[in-house]
């Protein structure tokens, strides 16, 4: 037999091997083009962690580490000039029209004046006024109560005094100060102790700084109750939560904020049996500003989202992923902010922004590759890209993100709840955990409350010293 130009004859056997290894080879071939798509997935995912910062992500500023990224926001540059604005109110100190103590500084007659005539017979024909504020040399006071005793004819002894009698003791304004600033101020209770010495030359023990917070926190359980009571009836709130270690674990600090009002909860959960157990959202039929937490879409009651967000994922896409769709959004959302803070929402505009809000999420779809099943099948369902789940976020819950739009209540972001949870990292900052769950149920009370009347205006350290001699300020509804 012929063998045609080009080719070569090898026996069956060996052309069987040789089938088989070529087979092998292919196998190996298509594993690796797997393990690669699978490295090349791990190093994007890394890589866009890496890009995350607390300007683009939900990130805490304190994860951006020593090296802070430029600060890239969405507000735009105004033409106003830096510093104080025209009709800026100055904290200037004004003199007071009743000193507490007059001191005059005469004009020593001894000395002549430059024309040689003596002072001594010169005439007085006014004075400057120069005022001083400092702190007196004294700060406390102690007070003596000699309670008189008589003793009637049959023998019976009869005082003033009721129940238990101390000898000495701090009074409301010392247990009102050291809950101020332990409470308040975060001053820890060796720091205090320090002060107390310095400033007053008191020696003051842990345990009268416990008991002062203790008693604080016993008088204010009702007035919690109406804080809580207030902010049911609230037509919006705001809420969020926040990790904080206690007993050596994890749990949740719970706020819900109002203009008005502040309440935080202590709680082992984060999701539903937390929100439950605090009390609030359960009944609530108002308006709910929240992060987008599954677990308050729970609730049955309106809901809104917060935009800060939902601006930061969007800035994340266009920055790093270079997603046209999200720039778009962004400007949608910015404009309609703008037009708000502006009184300028009409049923002309809030249309042109659901139009443009809609072409905005279309376009996003349109553009946004379709995800191809992975070559190495894993149980459960293919997970969606960041891009395609804020997109179906758009999509679904269109009414949720544009609430501040047709609710002139409704806040454009959830910022009033996160600023006042910025307290608790505050604290967690300065004094790292709570030993006992006590300890964090008594700063929580305690906080809110103050919260609350710095809210309505009032003078922290006398609300903090009413609640002390049990007569807090009353929140209750009329």
């Amino acid at each position: 037999m012929k063998i045609p130009q080009g080719y070569i004859l090898i026996k069956e056997e060996d052309y069987k091997n040789l089938l088989h290894q070529l087979t092998l080879a292919h196998q190996r071939i298509e594993q690796m083009s797997n393990t690669i798509l699978v490295l090349q997935n791990e190093v994007k995912e890394l890589k866009q962690q890496l890009n995350k910062t607390s300007s683009n992500s939900h990130k805490p500023p304190s994860s951006d580490g020593y090296k802070k990224p430029i600060v890239k926001n969405n507000r735009e540059k105004s033409n106003k000039n830096q510093g104080a604005q025209v009709g800026h109110k100055g904290s200037t100190l004004e003199m007071t029209e009743k000193p507490d103590k007059i001191e005059v500084k005469r004009v020593n007659t001894k000395l002549k004046c430059e024309c040689g005539n003596s002072l001594r017979n010169s005439k007085e024909i006014g004075y400057n006024s120069r005022q001083v504020i400092d702190l007196v040399e004294k700060l406390t006071e102690v007070t003596e109560y000699r309670i008189e005793v008589r003793e009637c004819s049959c023998g019976k002894i009869h005082t003033e005094g009721i129940g238990h009698f101390i000898p000495i003791q701090y009074g409301p304004g010392i247990k009102s100060l050291a809950v101020n600033l332990n409470q308040y101020q975060f001053i820890p209770f060796g720091r205090t102790q320090e002060m107390f010495k310095d400033l007053f030359g008191i020696e003051i023990s842990d345990g009268c700084l416990q008991q002062s917070n203790e008693r604080c926190y016993d008088n204010l359980e009702e007035t919690e109750g109406q804080i809580k009571e207030q902010i049911k009836t609230e037509p919006v709130i705001r809420n969020d939560e926040t990790g904080m270690r206690c007993e050596g674990k994890l749990q949740w600090v719970h706020t819900n904020s109002t203009q008005m009002y502040t309440h935080y909860s202590l709680q082992e959960k984060r999701g539903q049996i937390a929100i439950d157990a605090i009390g609030i959202l359960k009944d609530y039929q108002g308006t709910s500003v929240h992060d987008r937490y599954s677990s308050y879409n729970l609730y049955n009651c309106k809901h809104s989202y917060c935009n800060a967000h939902l601006l930061r994922d969007l800035k994340y896409l266009h920055e790093d992923d270079n997603k046209p769709w999200a720039a778009k959004m962004i400007g949608v959302l910015i404009k309609a902010k703008t037009l708000k803070e502006a009184g300028e929402l009409t049923q002309e505009t809030i249309k042109n922004i659901n139009d443009c809000y809609d072409r905005a999420v279309k376009k996003g779809f349109k553009t946004e590759p379709i995800d191809k099943p992975q070559k190495i099948k894993k149980r459960g369902r293919q997970k969606k890209s960041k891009s395609i789940r804020l997109l179906e976020v758009f999509r679904d819950a269109k009414d949720r993100v544009l609430r501040f739009v047709y609710d002139q209540l409704v806040p454009f972001d959830n910022n009033m709840a996160e600023r006042d949870l910025r307290m608790i990292k505050l604290k967690q900052k300065i004094s790292g955990t709570f030993r006992t769950k006590k300890g964090g149920q008594v700063f929580c009370r305690i906080r809110g409350y103050i919260s609350t009347v710095r809210k309505h205006g009032y003078n922290i350290m006398d609300a903090i010293k009413m609640a002390i001699i049990g007569q807090p300020i009353n929140f209750e509804i009329i």
